[in-house]
Order: C-alpha cells, then sequence, then structure tokens
C-alpha cells in the first residue's frame, strides 16, 4: 500500500540534495525528533513518514533521502529512487536548497525533476539566517519554482509561515482517528528486515541492500489488512553498545529502540545461520519490559530444511526460557513462505493484548490453584488470598488482594501467571502480576 493514501490524507514530501537541512526542517515541523540529524551528507535514504496537522488540516510529511539523480552508486540510485515514489505521491512537494550554498548544479537538476512531476511545490532557501543568503536570494529564482521561503529549520525561523503556505495548498480532509496496529520489525543487522517490509507490503517501501547498515532510520509504513490498518516500522539494526563505533550507529539503536516503545507489537527477526546471540535476548528483555508483544521469526529458512524445524524450536525455547508465550514462525523474504502466517500471528497477539478474562473465571482459578499449592507463611502467619480482578490491559495486568503481600515472592507469581494463561493463553504477551494487601 502507499502510505500517502493512508485514511486518504494529502502527502507532503520534503525533497532536496543532500545535506541541505530536510531532516531538520522535517523533525521541526513533526515537533519531534524522529529523523535522525548528523553533519555527514546521505544520512536519510528511506522514506520517512509522519502524521502532523496544522490550522486544522491533517497530512503526512515525507523526509526523503538527498536526491542525486545521476550518480551511479548503487546506494543513491535506491535513494533516488525512494525520492521518485515520494513525488509521484505527493499532494504538494517542499523543495529545499542551501541559503550559504547559492545555487547549484544539483539544485537546477532536482527543480527540473520537481517541475516535470510535481502537481504543486515550494522553494524553501534554508540556513536564512545567514548573512550571506541576502546577498545570494535573487540567485533562487533560477530554479524556476516562482517565489520562495526564507527559513531556518535550525531555529524555527519562519517555519509557522512555512507551514501556513502548506496548509492552504494542500486539501482538507475529514481525518478522524482510528485504532492502528503498530508493528515493529527489529533484529541484528542484516537478518532480513525491510526484506520483510518490503515482502509485506508488495513494494520498495525501503530500501533493500546485501550491505549491513543500510537502514539507519525507523521508518513508517502502512499496510491494509483483512483486519484493519497496520503501521509497520522498519528500524536500522540493533548493535551491541561496544560495536556501535560512530555517533550515528548509536542514533541508530536509539531510534530501533525507540520504534519498540512506540509500538504494539514486535516481530524480532532471527538469522539460522548465527541462530539466537546475546543481543537477540537484550532485544527480547526490552520488549518484555515495556510490555509490548513479540513474534519471533525464524527468517532466510529458504535456506535450511523443513526437518531442522523441531531442532531450532528447542533451541528458540531453550534460550528464551523464560517466555514459552512467544509464537515462533519459520519465514522467507525471498520466497515469501510464512510472511502471511507471521502478519496473521502479529494480529493475533495484537487483538489478545486487549483481551479480558471475567472476575468470576479468574476467581475460581486462582483460588482453586492457591488451594493446590498454598503460599508458606511466616511464624504464625496464614497468607490468605481474598480475591483477584483484572486490572489492565496492553499488556494483561491482574492484582491479588491479599492479607500480607510479602509471602507471595516473584516465584509464586509466575506461578499465578501459569494459572492464568491456562485460562487464556495471551500468546505473545507478556502479563503483570500484582500483589495488594486488603483488609
Amino acid at each position: 500500500m502507499v502510505a500517502g493514501k493512508y485514511r486518504d490524507l494529502p502527502v507532503v514530501a520534503v525533497v532536496g540534495r543532500p545535506n541541505v537541512g530536510k531532516s531538520t526542517l522535517f523533525n521541526r515541523i513533526i515537533r519531534g525528533r524522529l529523523a535522525i540529524v548528523d553533519d555527514e551528507p546521505g544520512v536519510t535514504r528511506d522514506r520517512n513518514y509522519k502524521e502532523t496537522d496544522w490550522a486544522g488540516k491533517r497530512f503526512f510529511i515525507v523526509d526523503t533521502g538527498g536526491l542525486v539523480p545521476s550518480s551511479r552508486d548503487k546506494i543513491e540510485s535506491l535513494v533516488r529512487k525512494q525520492v521518485e515514489t515520494a513525488l509521484a505521491e505527493a499532494s504538494m512537494v517542499v523543495v529545499v536548497v542551501d541559503g550559504t550554498a547559492g545555487v547549484t548544479p544539483l539544485d537546477q537538476e532536482i527543480a527540473r525533476q520537481v517541475r516535470k512531476q510535481a502537481k504543486k511545490f515550494l522553494l524553501v532557501v534554508n540556513k536564512a539566517d545567514a548573512k550571506k543568503t541576502e546577498a545570494q536570494s535573487s540567485e533562487f529564482f533560477e530554479l524556476g519554482l516562482g517565489e520562495f521561503m526564507k527559513v531556518s529549520a535550525e531555529h524555527g525561523t519562519n517555519i509557522g509561515e512555512l507551514l501556513d503556505a502548506i496548509s492552504d495548498g494542500i486539501p482538507g480532509v475529514d481525518a478522524s482517528e482510528g485504532e492502528v496496529a503498530a508493528i515493529a520489525v527489529v533484529g541484528k543487522p542484516n537478518v532480513g528486515k525491510s526484506s520483510l517490509v518490503n515482502r509485506l507490503t508488495g513494494s520498495d517501501a525501503v530500501i533493500v541492500h546485501d550491505q549491513p547498515g543500510t537502514t539507519r532510520d525507523s521508518i513508517d509504513t502502512f499496510l491494509e489488512t483483512d483486519r484493519g490498518l497496520v503501521r509497520l516500522v522498519d528500524t536500522a539494526g540493533l548493535r551491541r553498545k561496544s560495536k556501535t563505533d560512530t555517533d550515528l550507529e548509536k542514533h541508530a539503536n536509539l531510534r530501533s529502540i525507540a520504534a519498540i516503545d512506540r509500538s504494539d507489537v514486535v516481530i524480532l527477526m532471527l538469522d539460522p545461520e548465527t541462530k539466537i546471540a546475546k543481543q537477540d535476548l537484550v532485544i527480547g528483555s526490552h520488549v518484555e519490559r515495556t510490555g509490548k508483544g513479540m513474534v519471533l521469526a525464524w527468517n532466510k529458512w529458504d535456506l535450511m530444511e523443513t526437518s531442522e524445524r523441531p531442532a531450532f524450536l528447542s533451541h528458540t525455547r531453550a534460550r528464551f526460557r523464560s517466555a514459552p508465550y512467544l509464537p515462533v514462525v519459520f519465514t522467507s523474504c525471498i520466497s515469501g513462505a510464512g510472511i502471511k502466517a507471521l502478519l496473521d500471528k502479529c494480529l493475533a497477539v495484537h487483538a489478545e493484548r486487549d483481551g479480558r478474562i471475567p472476575t468470576g473465571v479468574l476467581n475460581r482459578a486462582i483460588l482453586t490453584a492457591f488451594e493446590r499449592k498454598p503460599v508458606v507463611g511466616r511464624g504464625t502467619g496464614f497468607p490468605k488470598v481474598y480475591y483477584a480482578a483484572q486490572s489492565g490491559i496492553r499488556p494483561p495486568a491482574f492484582t491479588l488482594f491479599v492479607n500480607d503481600p510479602e509471602p507471595f515472592t516473584d516465584s509464586y507469581k509466575r506461578h499465578v501467571e501459569k494459572v492464568i494463561r491456562g485460562v487464556r493463553p495471551y500468546e505473545g504477551s507478556p502479563l503483570r502480576i500484582r500483589v495488594r494487601k486488603s483488609r
């Protein structure tokens, strides 16, 4: 699905040559820090979508990679394809140039492409707080994009005026909020995360390349399914801190963690060639702590034999022994095997996170289990469970009301969790068990 068709909201694409401040402008418009900003040219490679609003209108703002139209570099050609897709689906294009550098041949080539492909466009001269910009202002008429606006994305100068111009140039849409399942795709570098997103969407939604670390940002892509809209978040490969040699890689790790935090369900992609590494367990631990659902996906299964599945299942359960509730799916992004089953399982996990157990059913199960395996008291005290209640969802949370919480150890809480999962499995979702004193 083309992200611009999500809820029929208009799309505003931000384009320009590398390092003119597109991501800084993008972050300023969304009033946040979703896109990575770095002095190294070419940091942004994929299309990065974010829904935002201004003057009562909602729209998608799209950050794109630095456009180098004539480059033969493979990565830059993939970036160019991403930018061309953004131009094709955009209701309006914001062309960003560097006010301190004047007009460059690359700016002129980009302007020609925009004039040919875009229906509406705005020329934005960034870094306009510099004195040098004033002297060069007349040059920008050479681009043939008409009047231009001078802004400073870094300092916020004239951003309100720019947003007014964008709002005036796009259609208004009745954009009532709807429930969207957010699924983050995470894992070590080069495990096939971007390939999975592209396979799920049936398009080149994100760049795929065999160079590890190609994806540096967390990219949102929207997908229509039989069960409603899904937001997919492809992330940069997570590395151990000791392996993050550059500030840029550290940014990517933070973005991956942030992607997990703003998701509902996480697909942890695993590589059968390396099996389950410590970093996979670290990712899993973070997902559990944040209360997200998770599905384990063994990718690249086209390279393996079906007869090897039992051994890999045993290996998975041994490594994730504290989370036996996690579903395991075998996939191949090359052949497409298991992809639909993976998406279906994620949506099932998402639904289970809202699941509730009736209070009567829950109490019968908990009190019966307590009678069969009572808590050992201390001294002359006798621990008692008065009743239990489901106290929350996403993740499902349960509270035991007792006379003395102290004897109810973490070990006994794990026993209670098994009892609850015997009533309702809550596949893929962690549970929260609390114990409170009640008179």
